[in-house]
């Protein structure tokens, strides 16, 4: 009966180890794989200049000083939007 009890508490630990490695190498890879998503949009937009390409017979108000991009990006955007409001008013006459 002592065997018998001590082998059953040594089959148990053993199948709870392996399933707490298992489940310790599953979860390492899933959070390594998350982390590298999360991270994968931020590494694709490092060191990359915005540009907006448009056509536009006005030309952007310059910006006091460099240092002001939100309103260098904001003056291109309005421009582009009028640009292209004026043309679906073209295409609509």
């Amino acid at each position: 009966m002592i065997k018998n009890t001590s082998l059953l508490k040594m089959n148990i630990f053993l199948i709870f180890s392996i399933m707490t490695i298992a489940l310790l190498i599953i979860g390492k890879k899933f959070i390594y794989s998350a982390k590298r998503n999360l991270f994968k949009d931020q590494e694709a937009w490092s060191g990359k200049d915005i540009k907006i390409k448009y056509n536009s017979s006005q030309k952007a108000p310059k910006s006091k000083g460099n240092k002001n991009y939100l309103k260098m990006i904001a003056d291109e955007s309005k421009i582009y939007l009028e640009d292209a409001s004026n043309e679906e008013e073209h295409e609509s006459i």
